[in-house]
This record gives structure tokens, C-alpha cells and sequence, in this order.
């Protein structure tokens, strides 16, 4: 629109067959504007020194050109579309109680037919209990609404900021849910058949895909870049918040159907996030990079392990016990933790537990050796008359003849090794949330979310790992 600010409007259509989803049109707009953009300096008049007495006035000078802008800020906000998978659509198929049944047959006149295959009618006294899968008429892709919002600074000549504030809020994201599970109050979970359920005994548990779920995600992001002589740096930080709903496993211990504690930190929740790296090209060719990598630990779930409600999901909380004397209560560092609760006890939030964070260190060092007959650099074009076109500064200038163009050869060996968690520092897994784990609140693994290198190979998380690697190209 104008030469220090630019607008970006968008539309974008979505449709799914086999879901409701005729409507969904996703708008979007970005924008970028820089306060400081087209400031000219204009240059003294050029003045003609032969003569000392009487200096003339010189050719005018050429415009200057814009400089470049010192703050640019940047925004946008959109809506955008997350399909729905059909993995979903074709487990509801699969198992829709007619296409799949299973058997477990113990007569012995039935299993005497054998090589015959029994008829149906004959097998119908052994089918086992199934599960249904079936999918709810509002289904629909859920949709989130992003907006975002960044300022960037150029301080010095090589040295830049930006801050960045993000924030997005998800609707209809998918739940599964037990419409066939008991009613509150009427499930004994020492007898796993008991309980009164809405839609009959025989008619079994029945696992619907809903679109009732929601989120929200916000993000302060503060980076700087710049070069000093042959060294590169950047650095970025993040600070994130993200909340959700859960995915439809498991209503309170004493109600299935209650989900009004379900609200609470996403399990990708990690607070903060730190990368920073360098790159140092050494005289001698040699290249050393570093990329360092910190965050916080992600939340986890603790859960009694038992199923008290009768929906099939075991993964009931506990509830901040009220009196250590208890049979079964667990004191950890997070609190004493009640799995069996009263009526009236406080569950504890969901995502309730704390992860180890994450650190590690990486090196690499590369060296890149061209070799072969040298390619010559391409001709300069000829003009009209076929005399070549040769770009020379004017004999008045003090400018420096153009340098000449690197070599190049049709080979190159490339010689590299890299470290990967150098400092080899003992970065824990998620611990076990399960009450009823031996291995409760204890990590049974190593966290290794992140990869250097070439290729991604090597787990920064895990133990200290060097790698060596040749490639050659041609």
C-alpha cells in the first residue's frame, strides 16, 4: 500500500466429505510497518577542485536511496482449519459392532466342525462384550484463532531484537467420550458389570467422537541475532502457556459424565524454552557451530490407576488427602495424594505433576576441500556492436576494482564431526503418573526431544554421542 507499510489479506476454503464442514472459510490478514523507513540523507554538491581560487560547482548529485528501516512491526491474525483424520472415520466403520465381531469358543461340539467354519447362529452364544465406535453427528474439524503481534530493532550495524507476543484459542477440537458409561453413582467397581447405564446393559460401551473440546496458547518471544568479524550468534527465548481440556478419557472418580475439572495445563505445557548457537568460520576454513538448548519440564498427569466410575478409562485422580492416617494414602514432594476419595474431596487439577527439564550442550566442527580442475568464472556479457561489456570505475573515483570471483571446482569432500550432548548431562524422561506403578513419579528413560546435525542424527538428550561423517559431492 505504501513503501513503509504492506497489507496481506487472505481467504482460504476448506471442506471435508465425510464430516460437517461445508462452512468453513478461513480469513486471514498480515500486515508490516516500519516507522523509520525512507529517511533520506542527501549528499553535499560535488564541487570541481582544479581550481582552488574559484571552486565550480559539479555534476548534481544522484538521489540518495532510501535507508533501510531501523523497526519494522509486524502483526497478524487468522483463522485456521485442522482436518479431521480418517483413521477416525474408518475405526468407526471397522468397529460399529456388526462388520467385526469376536468369539471365544469353548463347546466342544462346535469346535469338532473344524476345518468347517461354523455358522453365525452357532457362534452367537460365544460372542464376547465389544466396544463400539461411532461418530457424533456434530463432528466437525475444529478451528483456531491466531493472532500475533512482533517488533524488531536493528541496535547496532549487525545486531538485531525482535519481541513477539503470540496468541491462539482452539474450539471444537476433538474428545472421546463413553455415552454408554454407568450413571453416577451406580457402579460398583467390584463388580465391573454392575451400574445403570442410559442406553442399556446389552448395548455395551459405546466410544463417541466428539467436537466439544477447547484450548488456548500464549507466547512471549524475545531472539536476537547479529555477526562480530566471522562469528554468527543467535539467541531466542520463550516464554508459553498453553491450557486445555482433556481428550475425553475420564470424568470425575465419582461421575463419568462430569467434566467441569477437566480444564487445566495441556500436556505440552512447557513453560520456558531456551536455544542459543554460534558459527565461527576460522581463517584456515574450518567451520564451529554450537547450538545449546534449555527448557523447563513438561507437565503429566497422576492418576489412581483404578477405574471407579465405569467408563473404561483408568485414569481417575486422586484427591489432596485430608487425613495421612488413610489406608492407601501417598505422600510425595507434590503433596499427600488420597486414590480413594470421599464425596467432597478436592481432586487434584489435571497435569498436575512436574518433569525434569532439559539440558544439553552440542559442538560440530566441518571442513569443506574443493578439488578438481578449476571451472572458469562465466564470460561478461557482449553488447550490440560484440565488444565485451566491462563494468571499470571512472579514472576520478577512488573506488576499488570489482574482486575477482571465487574459485570453483567440481568437487567437494566434506569432513565433519559433531557432539552431541557434550557436557553429557543426564536429561530424565516424564516420570510415571500412575499411583499403582511401582515406578511412581520416577523416570524410567531418558528425554531426548532434540537432534544436531546433519540428518538429525544423534539424541541430544540421551548419553554424550560424537559422530564422524564424509560426504562427497559432485
Amino acid at each position: 500500500m505504501r513503501p513503509h507499510f504492506t497489507l496481506s489479506p487472505g481467504l482460504r476454503y476448506e471442506n471435508q466429505n465425510n464430516v460437517n464442514s461445508d462452512l468453513n472459510f478461513a480469513p486471514r490478514i498480515g500486515f508490516a510497518w516500519s516507522p523509520t523507513f525512507g529517511g533520506k540523507k542527501t549528499p553535499p554538491p560535488a564541487t570541481d577542485k582544479t581550481n582552488t581560487a574559484a571552486a565550480k560547482p559539479g555534476p548534481p548529485p544522484k538521489p540518495a536511496a532510501p535507508s533501510q528501516p531501523k523497526i519494522v512491526v509486524r502483526g497478524g491474525f487468522g483463522i485456521f482449519y485442522n482436518r479431521i483424520y480418517e483413521d477416525l472415520i474408518l475405526q468407526a466403520v471397522r468397529f460399529n459392532g456388526l462388520n467385526q465381531k469376536q468369539f471365544v469358543v469353548t463347546d466342544p461340539t462346535v469346535l469338532d466342525l473344524f476345518p468347517a467354519v461354523p455358522a453365525i447362529n452357532l457362534l452367537d452364544a460365544f460372542a464376547q462384550p465389544q466396544t463400539r465406535r461411532v461418530i457424533s453427528s456434530d463432528l466437525a474439524p475444529n478451528y483456531s484463532l491466531r493472532g500475533s503481534l512482533s517488533i524488531e530493532r536493528q541496535l547496532l550495524k549487525n545486531l538485531k531484537l525482535s519481541l513477539n507476543y503470540s496468541y491462539g484459542r482452539s474450539l471444537r477440537t476433538q474428545r472421546t467420550v463413553n455415552v454408554n458409561a454407568p450413571l453416577a453413582g451406580s457402579f460398583n467397581p467390584a463388580q465391573p458389570t454392575s451400574g445403570l447405564r442410559p442406553l442399556g446393559q446389552s448395548a455395551g460401551n459405546i466410544l463417541e467422537s466428539e467436537s466439544n473440546g477447547r484450548s488456548t496458547y500464549q507466547s512471549l518471544n524475545l531472539s536476537a541475532n547479529g555477526k562480530v568479524s566471522k562469528v554468527s550468534f543467535w539467541a531466542n527465548y520463550s516464554l508459553n502457556k498453553t491450557r486445555s481440556t482433556d481428550n475425553g478419557t475420564s470424568g470425575s472418580p465419582f461421575d463419568p459424565y462430569d467434566f467441569s475439572h477437566e480444564w487445566g495445563r495441556a500436556g505440552f505445557d512447557v513453560r520456558h524454552w531456551l536455544w542459543a548457537g554460534t558459527d565461527y568460520q576460522t581463517p584456515s576454513g574450518f567451520s564451529v557451530n554450537t547450538f545449546i538448548i534449555a527448557n523447563s519440564g513438561p507437565p503429566f498427569n497422576i492418576i489412581t490407576g483404578h477405574d471407579t466410575n465405569g467408563d473404561t478409562f483408568f485414569t481417575e485422580r486422586p484427591a489432596f488427602a485430608t487425613d495421612l492416617n488413610k489406608p492407601g494414602v501417598i505422600v510425595t514432594p507434590l503433596g499427600a495424594f488420597d486414590p480413594n476419595p470421599s464425596r467432597g474431596q478436592t481432586i487434584i487439577p489435571r497435569n498436575f505433576g512436574q518433569g525434569p527439564a532439559f539440558f544439553s550442550v552440542n559442538l560440530g566442527v566441518s571442513k569443506v576441500i574443493k578439488f578438481g580442475r578449476a571451472i572458469p568464472p562465466k564470460t561478461p556479457p557482449a553488447a550490440a556492436n560484440g565488444n565485451v561489456v566491462t563494468a571499470t570505475a571512472p579514472a576520478t573515483t577512488n573506488q576499488k576494482p570489482p574482486a575477482k570471483p571465487p574459485v570453483q571446482r567440481p568437487y567437494q569432500l566434506s569432513f565433519s564431526i559433531y557432539a552431541n550432548n557434550v557436557l553429557n548431562h543426564v536429561n530424565k524422561g516424564t516420570p510415571v503418573g500412575n499411583m499403582s506403578s511401582p515406578y511412581f513419579l520416577k523416570s524410567t528413560g531418558t528425554s531426548a526431544m532434540f537432534f544436531f546435525g546433519p540428518g538429525g542424527a544423534g539424541g541430544s538428550g540421551g548419553n554424550r554421542q560424537i559422530s564422524l561423517r564424509v560426504r562427497l559431492s559432485f
